[in-house]
């Protein structure tokens, strides 16, 4: 089994990384982050606790099972990239086959629904910076931007 690997994974839960002018980027990851929590939060309490975050998870993953296999392979992810996070995939968001990477447990190159949801609890966790079990708009955008970069090669 290959090691778990945290870092970049918001490609996979959440929206595409920002690439504008860094005021643009810092109103844009704003705006991205309340869609988000909008979207997400359910109870409308104005935050996202991990089971509205699991849900979250698990509808993109359905999202992106083009074939309704339980599996996500990269040619699925790019052709769901749009519908998923809104936009048009750029040079500067990561490659389908890198963000499988980073959670595919077995290394064989396709997301399976159990890998991604263990994947989508770790990233909650480790966006959580205030250890509250809530996603604030602010942890939400501090994640997306700090998760969505390349790795580096």
């Amino acid at each position: 089994m290959a090691p778990f690997r945290i870092g970049t994974f918001s490609g996979i839960v959440m929206l595409g990384a920002l690439t504008l002018a860094s005021s643009f980027a810092a109103e844009s990851k704003s705006a991205t982050a309340n869609a988000e929590v909008i979207k997400m939060d359910t109870n409308k309490d104005g935050k996202i606790s991990a089971d509205e975050h699991a849900a979250g998870a698990k509808q993109m993953f359905d999202t992106m099972d083009g074939n309704k296999d339980g599996k996500v392979t990269a040619a699925e992810m790019e052709a769901a990239h749009q519908r998923v996070t809104g936009r048009k995939a750029t040079k500067s968001n990561m490659t389908a086959a890198d963000k499988i990477k980073v959670v595919d447990t077995d290394g064989d190159g396709v997301l399976t629904i159990e890998e991604h949801a263990v994947g989508s609890r770790a990233m909650f966790e480790k966006m959580d910076t205030d250890k509250d079990g809530f996603l604030t708009k602010g942890e939400l955008a501090a994640g997306h931007a700090r998760m969505m970069k390349k790795p580096s090669r």
